[in-house]
């Protein structure tokens, strides 16, 4: 029996595993400097270069950059028609930006509930919340792992539906071989600074329709149509441009994603293939479709009944001892967020106006609720460990699980 490293023992992870983030080396720096000095700093030839190459990295024809993935969303949705008396379904295991854009083009927000083995939208549940109302579905492929893309374009062929996929998470992750983002009407991705390519911020719409891809030029960039398709009445939009400096950065960024992904995959893999043998921890559940996954944060469930009651949080506090950066994901679905749990209809100040038919205080998804209590997380910049280190870190697993008897007095 081995002491844990939280009760006296020796941690198992011997190198802080987590790399400095973001990434960059002299092919930024050199690219930034080539800005500066062009002088010209706005919108420009270094974001028409890194909107091509990107859309076709992922398999789309047409790329619109942008500040930012909340910013990517709004504007795919206000292109493909969706405002006021509107309805989006999309995951309830989200960043609250995903709701944002769907709010900011004027449509309510309906959620649904998750698959757990997944960590995205139950596809079986869709069906039921689909109302004469709905325009879209917004799917999360939450962390880089695809969700079940066929099922739900079958589902919006049937409905007269658009598929809008939130990538936010989606450099370099395949479905069917196919880049996420490319699947749907359009797509929006980020790249704020935890991504794994990141601007510090900035977004990105693709889409395969170059009437889309129009109306969201007109969105993005003060009404302005890219391609001559758009009707003048729909010639209007606020300023949503990336500088020419994103723009430079992100083409180095993009550059370093194969090899990341392959890094990100093998460790991922490693880390399932432990985590599949330690009774009461459930590794993420991958599907042969989602063919390519850049694991931005990797997931599994803590089942604290196998543990004999170990809460999560001292299994959490037992692993961070071992040198593991481990986390425990969103505490709560996102419509427990402040904004949804106020009365919309009350009070001098009502940020949303037009969603006064849904009162989201009495929502209850119990499958998300759940997740929320089980989830454990390892982010990213930990899947960037070397082979050593991560072998170290799955060992570290074995490790608190075959002690775990030494937590329940903490």
């Amino acid at each position: 029996m081995a002491t844990l490293a939280l009760l006296g023992g020796e941690p198992e992870v011997k190198e802080n595993v987590n790399i400095p983030w973001p990434m960059y080396d002299a092919t930024e720096k050199d690219a930034l400097v080539e800005v500066l000095e062009s002088r010209s700093w706005n919108n420009a030839a270094k974001c028409r270069e890194f909107e091509e190459t990107f859309a076709a990295f992922q398999d789309a024809k047409y790329g619109i950059a942008c500040t930012g993935g909340t910013v990517a969303l709004e504007m795919i949705c206000r292109a493909a028609g969706i405002g006021i008396g509107d309805e989006v379904i999309t995951s309830a295991y989200t960043f609250i930006g995903t709701c944002t854009g769907i709010l900011k083009a004027g449509a309510t927000v309906v959620f649904c509930d998750i698959d757990p083995d997944t960590n995205n939208l139950d596809v079986a549940q869709v069906e039921n919340l689909i109302t004469d109302r709905t325009k879209a579905i917004m799917p999360v492929h939450y962390g880089g792992l695809a969700c079940d893309l066929q099922r739900l374009l079958d589902i919006a062929d049937q409905h007269d539906l658009a598929i809008l996929e939130d990538a936010a998470h989606g450099w370099g992750s395949t479905y069917r071989d196919r880049g996420l983002g490319s699947w749907g009407l359009a797509s929006g991705f980020s790249f704020q600074q935890s991504k794994n390519m990141t601007g510090g911020d900035g977004g990105i719409a693709l889409t395969n329709d170059e009437a889309l891809a129009d109306a969201i030029s007109c969105a993005v960039n003060v009404g302005r149509p890219r391609y001559g398709l758009m009707d003048a009445s729909r010639q209007w939009g606020g300023n949503h441009r990336m500088t020419e400096f994103v723009a430079a950065v992100l083409s180095c960024q993009l550059k370093r994603i194969p090899e990341h992904t392959e890094i990100r995959e093998q460790n991922g893999a490693m880390l399932t293939r432990t985590l599949s043998d330690i009774e009461g921890i459930e590794p993420i559940r991958r599907s042969e479709d989602a063919t390519r996954v850049n694991w931005h944060v990797y997931g599994a469930r803590y089942i604290a009944e196998a543990f004999e009651g170990v809460p999560r949080d001292a299994f959490v506090k037992a692993m961070r001892a071992e040198g593991v950066p481990i986390s425990t994901g969103y505490g709560e679905p996102v419509y427990k967020h402040s904004v949804f749990q106020a009365d919309w209809n009350a009070g001098d100040y009502t940020p949303f106006a037009w969603t006064d038919t849904q009162d989201y205080r009495t929502l209850h998804l119990p499958k998300a609720e759940q997740y929320c209590k089980e989830r454990l997380s390892i982010s990213q910049t930990a899947l960037m460990a070397s082979e050593t280190q991560m072998r170290d870190m799955t060992r570290a697993f074995v490790k608190v699980r075959e002690n775990a008897d030494q937590l329940r007095g903490e």
